[in-house]
């Protein structure tokens, strides 16, 4: 059972019919490096995509830094009232 965050198990009895017992609760600590272990999986694969992301947006903007302005204005098409005020 994780209870608030923490991998706990829980011994003890309860009565059923009165809801009344005694118990504890005692740190799981295999269950726990279980979740540490899925938690640092999720945290890599996020970063990795973020990294993946970023080296594609950057090889991105240094490919339209270096292309010419004539080969940018054929991107945007004329339909386009506002691009074709831009570029006229």
């Amino acid at each position: 059972m994780i209870l608030n965050g923490v991998c706990v198990i829980w011994r003890g009895s309860i009565d059923l019919q009165r809801l009344d017992g005694m118990g504890c609760l005692e740190y799981d600590d295999e269950r726990a490096q279980h979740e540490d272990a899925l938690a640092q999986a999720a945290f890599e694969e996020t970063r990795r995509r973020t990294r993946d992301f970023e080296d594609r947006d950057r090889s991105h903007r240094e490919d339209m830094e270096q292309m010419p302005m004539a080969q940018l204005s054929h991107l945007i098409t004329q339909e386009d009232p506002v691009a074709s005020k831009i570029w006229d």
